[in-house]
């Protein structure tokens, strides 16, 4: 009777333990659970940066400049002076390459109104100004008949923010951007001389605007308007 009854009083003790054991409430599994949702958590970031990585490594590898051609008669250095000697005089054509390597031709006169606008990538000014205007361009329409073109020039690779096909894309660009010659030929040929840099150019391929310095969404507004066929 004694051995009977200790026996029963093993059985029926021994049925809370297996009870709380199955409630889920082991710590050690709780933590092997915790370490290998932070294990996947870890290799996913991993795989991110790697891709990153590799994304910016190739971009690196990008021709960040390219020779171009001029055709035309090169426009005066603007000085700021007015009124500027540059106005009315006919814009000159260029032929250079995107960053994947298109070719693009750039033809003043060929009945689309232009706003060319020149970017460094180490320049303060148009590291604000670049991604304003993207914005700009992102939530509104250009005037009929009207196209912008950015030059990616006065390329340094000593300097911040390089390479500028990185830049570029980061602030999600919408238009097209070709790359000026290690010599900045394109810049020269508009009168480049200081950044970030604007011109605007009729659909005729009259030279009716030129500014040196950041554009808000105001100014930019006018002139992508001001340079539009229908404008006059």
């Amino acid at each position: 009777m004694s051995n009977r009854s200790t026996v029963q009083k093993s059985r029926s003790g021994s049925r809370p333990s297996g009870d709380r054991a199955g409630s889920g409430s082991n710590p050690l599994l709780k933590w092997m659970i915790a370490g290998v949702v932070v294990l996947v958590a870890v290799a996913v970031g991993v795989a991110l940066l790697a891709s990153r990585d590799a994304e910016q490594q190739a971009q690196t590898n990008v021709a960040q400049v390219s020779d171009v051609s001029i055709e035309g008669a090169p426009l005066p250095r603007f000085e700021g002076e007015e009124p500027d000697p540059a106005m009315e005089m006919r814009a000159p054509a260029f032929a250079a390459t995107t960053f994947d390597g298109t070719e693009v031709s750039v033809l003043p006169g060929d009945g689309t109104a232009k706003v060319i606008g020149f970017f460094a990538h180490w320049c303060p000014h148009c590291q604000r100004e670049l991604p304003r205007i993207a914005d700009w361009m992102a939530n509104n329409q250009l005037p009929t008949g009207v196209e912008v073109i950015a030059v990616s020039t006065a390329v340094d690779p000593g300097s911040p923010n390089y390479p500028p096909s990185v830049w570029f894309e980061e602030e999600q660009w919408p238009a097209v951007v070709v790359r000026d010659s290690a010599e900045s030929e394109i810049g020269d040929a508009y009168g480049l001389s200081g950044f970030p840099y604007t011109v605007g150019v009729t659909a005729d391929g009259r030279v009716v605007a030129r500014v040196a310095g950041e554009l808000n969404d105001k100014a930019w507004e006018f002139l992508v308007e001001f340079v539009a066929p229908d404008a006059g």
